[in-house]
């Protein structure tokens, strides 16, 4: 009995023990990856301080510019665009004209005007000049929106992708010249032809990024108004902004009423004929009614 009461406490210490060692190394695990986690961190700190210096930060953007203006003046505002475009060497990518009417009246005898919708590319040294000249033209600019994209890191990731790529062609064509047999050289060629599409294929779209960045992309929207309202880009008070309200409610009735003047003009011919055959078909029944009483 006593020898069974000693192996009991043996095993009890050695089962205490090995609980001890087993939270010892569940501790210095513990500190371990809060050692290494601190080391990530800091090293990404690290990183993201060179990167800064090195200014890879902003780098490489995007810049894209929105512009409304709303003219009296179309004609001589939409070549006052044209002008300025040919003198900042920009170039036209996009542009469409169309026709609207703004009045209540549909079809061909309402009042017409014109808009037209500019997509420009103007080389980023260039922009500041293109917006100054704008400003000199027959319209009141009522909207500008300017937008940048950070495209560093797609840039980066493009220019390692296109390294790797050229060190592989560089191997290939080693490989080239040291292989023996026909089949050897059909899989290199074949490895080598698709390492020389990824490549070019990669090469364009940095390419294209870069025409993205050193041209900035300029939409501008040019409209034709019957009445252009003051102090578009101002902030006006309530009573400013309620007389243009009304201002802008009279010229828009005031054109109204030409355009249904003019379509009562076009409609004319058809409303003396409707007149006519109403006043036949009441002669008619009056005759009708004066027989039926005679009989």
């Amino acid at each position: 009995m006593k020898q069974f009461r000693n192996y009991i406490i043996l095993l009890l210490t050695l089962f205490l023990f090995s609980c001890s060692k087993s939270q010892e190394l569940s501790q210095d695990e513990a500190g371990l990856s809060t050692v290494n986690n601190a080391s990530l961190e800091e090293r990404a700190m690290t990183n993201d301080e060179i990167a800064i210096e090195n200014g890879l930060v902003g780098e490489k953007v995007i810049t894209t510019i929105n512009l409304d203006y709303e003219t009296l003046y179309f004609d001589e505002a939409n070549q006052h665009v044209i002008e300025t475009i040919k003198e900042v060497d920009a170039y036209i990518e996009y542009s469409n004209q169309s026709s609207y009417s703004p009045g209540a009246i549909i079809g061909g005898e309402a009042r017409q005007y014109r808009r037209i919708d500019f997509t420009i590319r103007v080389a980023k040294e260039q922009v500041t000049v293109l917006l100054e000249s704008l400003e000199g033209m027959e319209a009141v600019k009522i909207g500008e929106q300017i937008g940048s994209e950070d495209v560093t890191q797609t840039y980066r990731d493009t220019e390692t992708r296109i390294n790797v790529l050229n060190q592989k062609e560089k191997r290939l064509n080693e490989l080239m010249e040291e292989a023996e047999t026909i089949d050897q050289i059909l899989q290199i060629e074949d490895n080598l032809s698709q390492t020389i599409a990824e490549r070019e294929i990669l090469q364009s779209q940095l390419d294209g990024i870069d025409n993205l960045i050193d041209y900035t992309t300029v939409h501008l929207h040019l409209a034709e108004r019957q009445r252009v309202s003051n102090g578009r880009n101002e902030t006006l008070s309530f009573w400013g902004r309620a007389k243009e309200a009304v201002l802008d409610s009279l010229y828009s009735f005031y054109y109204w009423v030409q355009d249904a003047a003019i379509w009562i003009i076009y409609a004319l011919p058809f409303i003396v004929i409707i007149i006519v055959v109403a006043i036949l078909i009441r002669y008619g029944r009056k005759v009708i009614l004066e027989k039926r009483k005679k009989d």
